[in-house]
């Protein structure tokens, strides 16, 4: 009975309905007036109570939940959203102190018994990142890490489309774990994968894709990633010659 009213009125077929119609899309399109002097404190009464609610969630609930799953973590671990999503239980995880990790995804694949991530002193992961661990991924100390980035030290899937479809994992000669060094600033969007070391001080620009080893105190960008600057502390650009040839 009411979902025929509501198709009737939708249709608007008779003067009364069309009538219905005009006054439920005024109604839903209308909103409350904003009183600045009345709804500027709520607004900051509301904003005070949501992050102490965090606050407290995060330091009764989820850092002590996440800390019994590590095998090794340091003082001053923070969680802002939550902990992380983890898949595989045999995934070993060892953090250092002061480190932050945002809303990410860190999944152990099922090709080596004791697969391990170690993250080292004062980094952070950034919202939405994943990281998928067949044997090791090793993050240095001091390191940034944006939002939305995918770190993976295997293919996850086999290059054999039989094999895939049976959903066997790649084969353990495949797998080639990753190493980012210290002070390592990588933007948002990244991709890291198999087999890279990044080295120490390097920068990646947002939306790069990392697929051989990264030079220390350097900056690349692309897609395949090239150096663009040689030495950060000096600020020389690359002459062009010297992009090419090292792709």
């Amino acid at each position: 009975m009411l979902n025929a009213m509501i198709l009737k009125i939708k249709r608007r077929k008779t003067p009364i309905y069309d009538f219905l119609y005009r006054c439920l899309t005024t109604v839903r399109s209308s909103s409350m007036p904003s009183i600045k002097w009345i709804h500027l404190p709520l607004y900051h009464l509301d904003q005070s109570v949501r992050r102490t609610a965090r606050w407290l969630i995060g330091i009764l609930w989820h850092a002590p939940l996440f800390k019994a799953r590590c095998e090794r973590v340091g003082a001053g671990l923070k969680l802002p959203d939550g902990m992380p999503y983890l898949i595989g239980s045999h995934l070993r995880l060892r953090l250092g102190e002061n480190v932050l990790i945002s809303r990410t995804t860190i999944g152990a694949s099922k090709v080596f018994d004791s697969p391990l991530l170690e993250v080292g002193n004062s980094s952070t992961i950034g919202y939405g990142t994943t990281i998928s661990v067949a044997k090791q991924v090793t993050i240095g100390n001091s390191v940034l890490i944006g939002p939305c980035c995918t770190i993976m030290d295997s293919d996850d899937h086999p290059i054999d489309p039989v094999r895939r479809v049976m959903r066997e994992p790649v084969n353990a000669e495949d797998v080639k774990p990753v190493t980012i060094g210290n002070n390592v600033w990588i933007g948002a969007y990244c991709t890291i994968l198999k087999g890279v070391t990044i080295g120490d001080n390097s920068i990646i620009s947002a939306h790069s894709v990392i697929v051989r080893d990264v030079l220390p105190n350097c900056i690349y960008a692309g897609n395949p990633a090239r150096p663009t600057v040689r030495d950060i502390d000096k600020k020389h650009e690359m002459p062009q010659s010297v992009v090419g040839s090292e792709s």
